[in-house]
C-alpha cells in the first residue's frame, strides 16, 4: 500500500495538506470508539459501506460534495492499480479505482484515495481526511474537511487622491469569497496601476491579511500615494527631418499642462508609451523612412520626484520611394485596371497608411463579389542602394461564398423581424462585405442598441459562411420629470413618458408635456415606420399648444394623421392631414392697445387681418431622405426634407395659405474627434386671400435654434405701429414676421470629456427673413430709422442684407436630456443689438 501512495504522489505532484498517516500508507484508521468485531489495526477492506458522511463543512454543502463524487463515476483517468480484498474469497486482487465510494458497495482504498483527490480539487478546503467507523448497517465512511477561510471585509487606507468608489470599480476581490493570496496580490497591483494612470508614478500599494475568526479574515490594502509625477518635457534625439512638435502630436503621452486635471496630459504609463513607439514609427513610415527605429526612452526624474523628463532616441535612416508595382495570383480584373485603382503610385515616397488603404480596397473588391476568404499579401523587396521598395500584391481569391445562416443574438426585447428588415443580406445570397457593413450600420441607426457587432464563421462547408449579429440593447423606454432654466425660456418644466421600441416592434409612443415662459405644450405621438410589416409608414399625433412670441401668442389645439412609403433604403414619401383650431392674443407693450383693430401701421392700414383666428385644415406632402448613422447623435450621413402644405377653403379651412419648405443637413467626420455639420433651410409662405398670411404662420428668426448671436425672434421684417384711436400715441416697433426665410448653420463639434460626454462646438451662422408682400411697403420712408436688415421692403436675400454670426459653446448629454450652452457673436449687428449673446437650452439642434 505504501508503494501505491508513492506512485500517486510522483505522478500528480500534489501537495496533500494533512491526510491522516494511515491513509497515506494505505491503512485506514479506525475511530477511537471501535465497534465490536474489529480488532486493533485491522483494515476493513472489502466490507460494505453502510453510510457516507461529511464533517467540518460549514459553507460548502454536503450535497454539493456528494454530487462531485458522483460525477467522478466513469472517469477512466484512474489512480495506479492497487490491492483490494475480494469480499467473497477474502484474498487480495488488483483493481483500478474507477468508481466512487458508494453505500452498499465494498470499501476499496483506491476509490477512497480518488474521492479525496476530487474533494481536494474543489479548491474550498485547506485539509481533507477520511475516517472509518463501524455502524449498524456497515462501515461509516466520513470525509473530514477543514474549509479555507473566506474574505469577510476589504479595507483600503491611505487613499486621498483617488476615490474609494473608483478603487472599488477596479477590484475584482469580493467579500464572502475564498481567500486566494495570489488574487490579493493581483488586486494590490491593480490599485497601483490605477494610481499610475492618474499620474502617481511612484505610488506603492501593499496588502495585509488579518484573521477575524477560524473561518473568516479581513484584507487590508495600504496605499502610499506619494507625490504625483508629471511628464514635464518630452524631447527627441536624432530627429533631423521631423520637429519635436510633429512627433509629440502623434503621441498619446503628452506634456503636462493647465488642463491636466481634466485630461490625461502629463501622465506617463509604460504600456501607453509602447503604443507611442509604434505611432512614431508609423509617422516615419508614412514619410518614406522604412528603416526608422525608435529606441527606449531615457527617463530622468527631478530632485523633488515631481517631474519626469523623457528623451526618445530615433534613427531615421533614408527616405525610400515606391519602385515597381505589380499583381500576381488570381486576378478578377485586368492588371492595368487594378493598378489604376491603387492610391500608391511608382516614384512617390513610401507611405504605409496608403498601402494599408490599398490592401483594404483590394480586399473589399473581392469580398463584394463573393470571395469572402480572399487573401491579399503584399510582398516587398527593399533595395538599399536605390532606396526603393518594390511591391507585388499576391492575390488568392478562394471559392465564392454564400450566406448560410444569419444568427441574431442579444435581443431579449426587440423582435427578430425588427432587426432583419434592416438587413441588406439574406440566407442564400452571395457574400458581400459592402452589404454586410451596410446592414450593421442600418441596425445601429435604429437607436435601440448600445452596440452592434457583426462576425462571420465557417459554415457547413468552405462555400458557406454563418453571420452572427450580436446586439446589446439599450433602455428605450423613458420616464422623465425634470426642471431647469433656459436663457430665453427662463424656467422650464417637462415630463415625458416615451417608448421608442414599443413591445419590441420598433414603433414609438410618446406622451410629453412642457411648460416654460415661452410655451405650454402637451402632446401624444405614435409612429410605426413599418405598418403591418410593410414599407408603409403610419403616424398620428394630438396636441394642445401655447406659444409666446414677442408681440403675440398662438394657441393651437388639434392633431394630424400621416401615411407614407419607404422607397429603397433612405427615401420616404409622406402625406399628412392636419386639423387644428388657432387663436392669437397680444402680449408685451402691444397688449396695452385696445384690441387688434386698433393696431395700425404708421404707413397706414390696420393689422387686424394678421390676427384672424379659426380652423386650419391642411394637407402636406413631404419627401424625406435620411442616411444618418445615428438618429440621435449623427456623425456621418445626410438628412434632407422637402415639403409643401396647403390650407384651403375647399378642405374646410378658414385660413388660406401655401407653405413650401426645404431643409438640407450634412454630417461628416473631419479628423479625430472633429465632426463637421452643415444645415441649410429655406421656407416660403403665401396666401391667395387678400388679407395675406396670418401672423402665426409666418417666420420669425433669431435665437439658439435658428441664427445664433441674435436674440430670439429679433430678425426679419419690422414695421412701426401706433394706436389707430390715438393718432398722437407712442410709436412702437413691431415684428411682422417674414413670409420667406433663408438661413444656414455650420459647425464643428468635438469631444472634450468622454467620461461625462461633454462636447465643444464652434459655429458660423448666416440668414434672415424677408417680405414679399407689398402691403407693408407703402411708405418705406416711415421705416428709415430701422436697420436695412429689418426693413420689410427687402424682398430678396443678398450678401449685404444677410445677418452673420460666429461663436462657440459646450454640449452635455445629461440625465434630463441634451443641454446646449452657446455664445454667439453677431458680425453685422444693429446699433441696438448686443455684442455677444449667451443662450442655453434643452434639446438637439442638428
Amino acid at each position: 500500500m505504501r508503494a501505491c501512495h508513492q506512485s500517486l504522489a510522483d505522478r500528480d505532484n500534489v501537495r496533500w495538506a494533512s491526510f491522516t498517516l494511515a491513509l497515506l500508507c494505505g491503512l485506514l484508521s479506525v475511530s477511537a470508539a471501535r465497534a465490536e468485531g474489529l480488532a486493533d489495526g485491522e483494515i476493513p477492506i472489502g466490507r460494505p459501506v453502510g453510510q457516507i458522511r461529511f464533517k467540518g463543512n460549514v459553507k460548502v454543502e454536503g450535497a454539493a460534495m456528494a454530487r462531485v463524487l458522483r460525477e467522478r463515476i466513469g472517469n477512466r483517468e484512474t489512480c495506479p492499480v492497487c490491492d483490494a480484498r475480494d469480499p467473497q474469497t477474502g484474498g487480495l486482487r488488483k483493481i483500478n479505482c474507477v468508481r466512487a465510494s458508494t453505500v452498499g458497495e465494498p470499501l476499496d482504498l483506491c476509490s477512497v484515495r480518488e474521492d479525496l483527490k476530487v474533494l481536494w480539487r474543489m479548491g474550498s478546503f485547506d485539509d481533507v481526511a477520511v475516517e472509518v467507523d463501524e455502524g449498524t448497517d456497515g462501515l461509516v465512511l466520513s470525509y473530514v474537511v477543514r474549509e479555507k477561510r473566506t474574505v469577510r471585509k476589504i479595507y483600503v487606507a491611505g487613499n486621498s487622491e483617488v476615490g474609494l468608489d473608483k478603487i472599488n470599480e477596479t477590484l475584482d476581490l469580493k467579500r464572502d469569497t475564498i481567500y486566494d493570496p495570489s488574487k490579493v496580490k493581483r488586486n494590490a497591483e491593480k490599485i497601483r496601476e490605477l494610481y499610475v494612470e492618474k499620474g502617481f508614478f511612484l505610488a506603492d500599494v501593499r496588502s495585509e491579511v488579518k484573521v477575524h475568526s477560524p473561518t473568516q479574515l479581513d484584507v487590508y490594502f495600504y496605499v502610499d500615494e506619494r507625490a504625483k509625477v508629471e511628464v514635464r518635457k518630452i524631447g527627441f534625439i536624432g530627429n533631423f527631418h521631423a520637429t519635436d512638435a510633429e512627433l509629440r502630436s502623434v503621441m498619446g503621452t503628452q506634456e503636462g499642462n493647465w488642463l491636466g486635471f481634466l485630461t490625461s496630459a502629463g501622465t506617463y504609463r509604460e504600456d501607453a508609451f509602447e503604443r507611442d513607439t509604434l505611432l512614431i514609427t508609423a509617422f516615419y513610415y508614412d514619410r518614406g523612412y522604412v528603416t526608422a527605429k525608435v529606441g527606449k526612452p531615457q527617463i530622468e526624474m527631478s530632485a523633488d520626484k515631481r517631474f519626469l523628463y523623457l528623451v526618445i532616441p530615433i534613427e531615421e535612416g533614408e527616405v525610400y520611394t515606391i519602385g515597381n508595382l505589380d499583381f500576381k495570383g488570381e486576378l478578377i480584373r485586368p492588371r492595368e485596371d487594378l493598378l489604376r485603382g491603387l492610391s500608391t503610385k511608382p516614384g512617390e515616397k513610401f507611405n504605409r497608411t496608403k498601402l494599408s488603404g490599398d490592401i483594404i480596397a483590394i480586399n473589399d473588391l473581392y469580398k463584394n463579389l463573393g470571395y469572402a476568404n480572399v487573401n491579399v499579401t503584399p510582398e516587398t523587396k527593399v533595395d538599399p542602394d536605390k532606396r526603393t521598395v518594390d511591391l507585388v500584391f499576391d492575390l488568392q481569391q478562394g471559392k465564392k461564398v454564400y450566406f448560410e445562416r444569419i444568427n441574431i443574438r442579444g435581443n431579449s426585447k426587440t423582435r427578430d423581424k425588427v432587426i432583419r428588415r434592416e438587413l441588406k443580406i439574406s440566407e442564400g445570397d452571395l457574400f458581400s462585405q459592402r452589404l454586410l457593413d451596410l446592414s450593421k450600420n442600418r441596425v445601429q441607426a435604429l437607436g435601440f442598441f448600445e452596440k452592434v457587432e457583426v462576425s462571420t464563421k465557417a459554415g457547413s462547408n468552405d462555400e458557406r459562411v454563418v453571420v452572427n449579429l450580436e446586439v446589446t440593447e439599450r433602455p428605450t423606454g423613458t420616464f422623465q420629470i425634470g426642471a431647469g432654466f433656459s436663457s430665453f425660456e427662463n424656467f422650464i418644466g417637462q415630463a415625458q413618458v416615451a417608448q421608442n421600441n414599443l413591445f419590441g416592434r420598433g414603433t414609438t409612443l410618446q406622451l410629453s408635456a412642457q411648460i416654460s415662459s415661452l410655451r405650454q405644450f402637451f402632446s401624444v405621438n405614435y409612429t410605426d415606420p413599418y405598418f403591418l410589416d410593410t414599407r408603409i409608414t403610419f403616424a398620428f399625433s394630438a396636441y394642445n399648444q401655447l406659444l409666446y412670441y414677442r408681440d403675440f401668442t398662438r394657441t393651437a389645439r388639434g392633431g394630424d394623421l400621416t401615411w407614407g412609403y419607404l422607397f429603397g433604403d433612405y427615401l420616404r414619401l409622406l402625406g399628412t392631414y392636419r386639423l387644428e383650431w388657432v387663436q392669437v392674443g397680444q402680449v408685451g407693450a402691444n397688449a396695452q392697445l385696445s384690441g387688434f383693430g386698433s393696431i395700425q401701421q404708421v404707413a397706414g392700414g390696420t393689422l387686424h387681418n394678421l390676427y384672424r383666428k379659426g380652423w386650419t385644415s391642411a394637407i402636406r406632402g413631404s419627401l424625406v431622405y435620411d442616411s444618418r448613422n445615428d438618429r440621435m447623435f449623427p456623425t456621418y450621413g445626410q438628412f434632407h426634407l422637402l415639403s409643401a402644405e396647403i390650407a384651403d377653403k375647399y378642405l374646410g379651412s378658414e385660413i388660406d395659405y401655401v407653405r413650401l419648405t426645404g431643409t438640407l443637413r450634412f454630417y461628416r467626420p473631419i479628423w479625430g474627434p472633429f465632426v463637421f455639420r452643415l444645415r441649410g433651410e429655406t421656407g416660403m409662405v403665401f396666401s391667395r386671400d387678400a388679407s395675406g398670411v396670418p401672423i402665426y404662420e409666418r417666420f420669425f428668426l433669431g435665437g439658439i435654434n435658428s441664427i445664433r448671436g441674435y436674440r430670439l425672434f429679433t430678425l426679419g421684417p419690422r414695421i412701426q405701429i401706433q394706436n389707430a384711436l390715438e393718432p398722437d400715441s407712442f410709436i412702437r416697433t413691431f415684428s411682422v414676421g417674414a413670409n420667406w426665410q433663408v438661413f444656414m448653420n455650420s459647425e464643428i463639434e468635438f469631444m472634450i470629456l468622454p467620461a461625462v460626454n461633454i462636447k465643444g462646438v464652434v459655429f458660423f451662422d448666416a440668414g434672415n427673413g424677408y417680405n414679399l408682400e407689398d402691403k407693408y411697403c407703402s411708405s418705406q420712408s416711415a421705416n428709415a430709422n430701422l436697420p436695412d436688415a429689418f426693413n420689410p421692403c427687402i424682398k430678396y436675400p443678398t450678401l449685404q442684407n444677410l445677418r452673420y454670426s460666429v461663436g462657440f459653446g459646450f454640449r452635455w448629454f445629461s440625465p434630463i436630456g441634451p443641454l446646449r450652452f452657446e455664445w454667439g457673436i453677431p458680425l453685422n449687428k444693429a446699433p441696438d443689438e448686443e455684442s455677444i449673446v449667451f443662450e442655453f437650452t434643452i434639446g438637439n439642434f442638428f
